[in-house]
């Protein structure tokens, strides 16, 4: 069994170059993958209920947890936010940027 252990690699075959990754001119026409639906639920955006203090968000579906989201411009001022949980609450950080 040893002696065939020293013809196996762990690494694929075939030739490994130096070479720089040379773009072909039709990759730069591709668009990016769209952002699967879940994704696109930003959680401030939500409507709060009228029983709802306007203050607290809805607790987030455990997609939206640890992902940036940039809210559109408006008034000269871009909105990021991101949310992550502690044992059992919800943190949402705000970064508001005047451009």
């Amino acid at each position: 069994c040893q002696i065939y252990s020293n013809y196996l690699s762990s690494s694929p075959p075939g030739p490994y170059l130096q070479d720089a990754y040379v773009t072909k001119p039709d990759d730069k026409l591709k668009h990016p993958p769209f952002l699967p639906p879940h994704l696109l639920q930003v959680l401030l955006n939500k409507d709060t209920g009228i029983s709802c203090d306007p203050t607290l968000l809805p607790e987030p579906n455990h997609v939206m947890l640890n992902h940036l989201y940039a809210l559109s411009i408006k008034d000269g001022v871009m909105v990021l936010s991101a949310t992550h949980r502690y044992k059992k609450k919800y943190v949402t950080t705000l970064l508001y940027k005047p451009i």
